[in-house]
Formats: C-alpha cells, sequence, structure tokens
C-alpha cells in the first residue's frame, strides 16, 4: 500500500433524532455501507481478537459513562462474533465495523463499537510497532469523529475537558488498574484562542509510556534533563507532585472524570536543561514519550493542532512522574470546564482543518479559501478574512511545502 493512499471516510451513519435506527435498513444503505467497508480494506492488516476489542469497549463505556443495558448487549455480541469465528477469530477492522453494522440494532451501540474497534486498531500496530499510514490514521479519524458527532440518544456522551497544558481533550477509552493509568486513549486539540495554559508549568513527565499521531496542525515537542541540586540559588525549578479531583475527593488516584487537577511542590530543586528539540510535528506523522521523561509540546498561540494520543503503561510505566515549575511557588490547579465547547465542533473543526490541508498541499487555493469561506468557525479563517485578497493568498502559502512546480508568484 502506498502512503500517499486516499481513503473515503470511514462509515459513521450518523442520524439525527428521530431517525429510525435497528434493522430496518433498505438496499441502498446496505450498498453504501458495502462501498465504505471496502474502501477501509487498504489499511494495515493488524487484526483484531474478540478479547482484545471487549477489553477496549470496556474501556469505552468508562470513558463515556455508557449504561450497563446499553453495554452488555455490545459484550454479547463481540463474544458471539467470536463464537461465530472460531477457525479465524481475528478480524480485520472493516470486517469488525461490517459485523457491527449488521449484528447491533441500536446507532448508538454501532458508534460505540466503532470507536473500540479504531482503539484497538491502534493499539495493536503501536504496541507491534508498526508505523500508522495516512490512510490507517484516516480510518481511525473517521471511526472516532463518526461516534463523537453522533448524537447518542441512549446514555453514552463523550466530554471535553481543559488540560492544564491549554489543550482540550475527549476520552475515548480509559482503562485503570490499582488507580492508575493502565491505557488511556483520547482526543487532543490545541486551539487559536490563546490558551496554552500555565508556561510556568510546561515541562512535565508522564506516568505512562505515551504516543501521538498528528490529525491536523503543528506542534513542536522539546525534550529536558533535570538534574537535582541542594541550594536554590542553583536551581531553575522544582518537582511538583500532581493530583486530580472529581466529584468526590481529591488524590493521586487517577480519575476519568475530572472537575480539577493540582500540582503542589516537594521542595525537591533542580536544573532543568533543554536536550532536544523543537520537533515539529505535522499531519500523519507520531512519536513517543517514554515514561518519566521531561518534555513539553508548543503550539503557537494563534495555532491549530490536533492528535490521537494514548497513555500505554504496558510498554512503561512509573508512578513517580513529576511537573515542573516554579522553584518558589507552592501549587497550581487547573480546572477542567471547557466554558461551552463540545466535542463535535471539536471534531467537526479537525475533519475541515484536514480538509484544507489536503487542498493546500495540492496547490488548489481557490478551493481552500472557499472552504474557509464556507466554514464560518474555520479555525485559523479569522486572521485571513479581515485580510485583504494579497494578504490573504500569503497567509495560505505561508508555512507549507507545497507539492506543486506552478506555483511561482512573487510573494515579497
Amino acid at each position: 500500500m502506498k502512503d500517499n493512499a486516499v481513503v473515503p471516510q470511514a462509515p459513521t451513519e450518523a442520524t439525527q433524532p428521530g431517525t429510525p435506527t435497528g434493522n430496518s435498513r433498505t438496499f441502498s444503505d446496505y450498498i453504501t455501507i458495502s462501498m465504505l467497508l471496502k474502501a477501509m480494506q487498504i489499511s494495515s492488516e493488524c487484526r483484531i481478537l474478540p478479547s482484545e476489542l471487549s477489553r477496549v469497549f470496556s474501556g469505552v463505556v468508562v470513558a463515556t459513562k455508557t449504561p450497563e443495558d446499553v453495554a452488555a448487549p455490545v459484550h454479547q455480541w463481540i463474544s458471539s462474533c467470536g463464537n461465530k469465528n472460531a477457525s479465524a477469530t481475528a478480524l480485520l477492522p472493516h470486517e469488525w465495523c461490517k459485523e457491527a453494522t449488521l449484528g447491533l440494532a441500536h446507532e448508538d451501540s454501532q458508534q460505540l463499537a466503532r470507536v473500540a474497534i479504531g482503539v484497538a486498531f491502534l493499539q495493536g500496530i503501536s504496541r507491534n510497532e508498526q508505523s500508522a499510514t495516512p490512510a490507517d490514521l484516516a480510518m481511525v479519524w473517521g471511526l472516532v469523529r463518526g461516534a463523537i458527532t453522533h448524537t447518542m440518544t441512549t446514555g453514552p456522551r463523550f466530554n471535553a475537558v481543559r488540560s492544564s497544558q491549554g489543550f482540550l481533550s475527549v476520552a475515548l477509552c480509559s482503562l485503570l488498574k490499582d488507580g492508575n493509568i493502565d491505557e488511556l486513549y483520547r482526543f487532543h486539540i490545541w486551539l487559536p484562542d490563546g490558551q496554552r495554559g500555565d508556561l510556568q508549568f510546561a515541562v512535565h513527565s508522564h506516568q505512562a509510556f505515551a504516543q501521538s499521531w498528528i490529525l491536523a496542525g503543528e506542534g513542536s515537542d522539546y525534550r529536558y534533563s533535570f538534574e537535582p541540586v541542594e541550594s536554590m540559588e542553583d536551581a531553575t525549578h522544582a518537582q511538583y507532585a500532581l493530583s486530580w479531583t472529581d466529584n468526590k475527593n481529591t488524590s493521586t488516584t487517577y480519575k476519568t472524570h475530572q472537575t480539577s487537577s493540582t500540582v503542589v511542590n516537594t521542595g525537591k530543586l533542580g536544573r532543568t536543561t533543554q536536550i532536544e528539540g523543537p520537533t515539529a510535528h505535522t499531519r500523519d506523522m507520531s512519536y513517543c514519550i517514554p515514561s518519566a521523561k521531561y518534555h513539553k509540546t508548543e503550539v503557537a498561540p494563534d495555532g491549530f493542532h490536533a492528535t490521537l494520543f494514548v497513555f500505554d503503561s504496558h510498554r512503561g510505566f512509573v508512578k513517580d512522574a513529576p511537573v515542573l515549575g516554579p522553584k518558589d511557588s507552592e501549587s497550581s490547579t487547573q480546572f477542567r470546564d471547557p466554558a461551552g465547547v463540545t466535542p463535535a465542533a471539536l471534531a467537526n473543526m479537525v475533519e475541515t482543518m484536514r480538509s484544507w490541508e489536503v487542498l493546500m498541499e495540492q496547490g488548489k487555493f481557490e478551493e481552500a479559501l472557499k472552504l474557509c469561506e464556507s466554514a464560518p468557525d474555520f479555525p485559523n479563517y479569522g486572521p485571513i478574512q479581515a485580510a485583504g485578497p494579497w494578504s490573504t493568498w500569503k497567509w495560505l502559502a505561508r508555512g507549507y511545502e507545497l507539492r506543486t512546480s506552478t506555483w511561482d508568484v512573487n510573494m515579497t
């Protein structure tokens, strides 16, 4: 498969309130579904066992607060697929999607299953140290976006929260073990809203091994070392311990559904040195962050960046993973309130940005501009809308490596 293969959007079948659900599908419905599923076959050959899908689905249930009476039929369906395909229980993503369409009566259940299929696929290729192709990411994103933008009617709900690092995140799958993250898959997005968290606490480490897959926009990663020192004069930073708060309590036990997080100065002083970076990451790239290694992600205040992200303790875990902050401060709290931003709006914004980037890379500037005009909430449209036509074209071309030899206009 070529890396530049184009995959039509994976089946989302987003319904509106009042749309009939269940098995009352027309012949044309099956034709459309069949075409979409066939398109997904060009992704990597990573098969998913029923046991793996069931485990991941359990994490989707936690992330979306899916009621037990909604989750139970999906678990039963996964088990029945395993029994039915005893000779070859591991199925490809498109095969699981087809089974979900035929075997699950309610659209909500199908959408939740598709998220689990996409996450299980990422889990498989990442643990096998395989690179996700652009087609792979397009497939996974299609499944995730379809579920996030679908109007759930049976109780499940995706939630957006504000991170201490400034981005907004949406949990897709949360699996905990002994109060710690076992696996946590999220959708991250930095908006061009200037909110980048408290920069004094930008350098941090993670308990679990982390991997990020870039969906759109550009971000830069920096790596740091931390050398303990004794005196305040020799220190640049102090280590801070992290705790989380939900509606019940505050503790170092990780909580999927948080209301805030707090870092407290431990008094452990040290000198921080940048050892790598900046390393730019753009669409279809991926990078890893080992557990307990200090880093920060930087996105321009007026920039846009979106990723799929996983914390996977199976690839590395340490209990003590501090945040670095001012040596002379005591604590800092970040509230999770997203200020009214919905997961569906974020997902649609990312999809528009992905389409815009493709048009730009193809040199289709007029079409890219029309896309901006047709999407009032387009992430970076504000600055170019206020500019004159010539400034608009210069802005559109800025920062892009264009895949065309015909762009010979003097941009100075």
